[in-house]
């Protein structure tokens, strides 16, 4: 793990393969004498911080929560999935079963019944003239949210990952309008520091930030596209699956890329069954 100052009080914990899954890149903002960690990740534990602030409920985000003694917060609509087992299987459209023990141990992953809730309009005083606001950010979870930290205008994007493969949401609470909305939100905030969890960042160019903003972004309407090509040739979603829709036809397909497509699919296909009754 590599520490990479980013502003005067924000330092980047830059993971293996620029924290691509399962490591990750979270970040931590010190002020007065108050350090907070946003995000946990399999190389840097959240262990020493005097507050956890999670963007989502996802098992590479929460890994080790039960080995710090240090409160965690999240926002309101992910809260249940890091209170409990069972409800982050269900939060993740998944049974217990499928999710697995080995999931479990690989994220050291821990009930934290006693986290608490961050809500839209949330300001966190860290001390020192710092403040980190919560950025809601829904789409790839219901709660998904990104953090901005002031006054060194640094701008925590979260799993808006900025990558040309697109946004991925298929969890319970997923919506590909919310992931609509969060991206033209993305695109209006500005900051003197762009950083994301895995792949990219930091930005200080916000040229070059808004062009690879553009790129994550257009992946949502060439999905689209695909999946209109396919209607057209006449295959039903279930047909569709393992057809390029999100994962390329010439790529590796993770253990759940056909669950993260079928669900992708139905969300296409409701919101054109909705256009069309307008």
């Amino acid at each position: 793990m590599e520490e990479v100052r980013i502003s005067e009080h924000v330092v980047l914990l830059r993971g293996t393969n620029d924290g691509a899954y399962p490591y990750g890149n979270p970040v931590r903002v010190h002020g007065g004498d108050t350090t907070v960690q946003i995000d946990s990740s399999l190389e840097a534990p959240a262990v020493e911080t005097d507050l956890v602030l999670l963007s989502h409920y996802h098992e590479d985000h929460v890994v080790g929560l039960g080995e710090t003694s240090a409160p965690v917060q999240i926002h309101q609509r992910d809260l249940p999935a890091v209170q409990s087992w069972a409800e982050f299987c269900r939060y993740m459209d998944s049974p217990p079963e499928e999710m697995g023990e080995e999931l479990r141990r690989q994220f050291r992953w821990s009930e934290r019944p006693d986290a608490t809730a961050l809500h839209d309009d949330t300001v966190i005083d860290v001390g020192g003239g710092v403040r980190i606001r919560v950025i809601p950010l829904p789409g790839h979870t219901g709660g998904h949210c990104g953090f901005f930290v002031e006054p060194d205008d640094v701008f925590f994007l979260a799993d808006v990952d900025l990558s040309s493969f697109g946004p991925l949401h298929a969890d319970l609470e997923s919506r590909l309008s919310d992931v609509r909305t969060s991206l033209a939100r993305c695109a209006e905030i500005d900051a003197a520091v762009y950083t994301t969890y895995h792949h990219k960042g930091p930005y200080t160019d916000r040229a070059a930030y808004l062009a690879d903003l553009r790129r994550h972004t257009a992946a949502v309407d060439e999905r689209g596209a695909r999946i209109r090509d396919l209607l057209a040739q006449g295959l039903t979603a279930e047909q569709m699956i393992g057809r390029g829709v999100v994962y390329r036809l010439d790529g590796r397909r993770p253990w759940y890329a056909d669950a993260v497509e079928e669900v992708i699919v139905g969300q296409y296909l409701a919101e054109f069954d909705e256009v069309a009754r307008r």
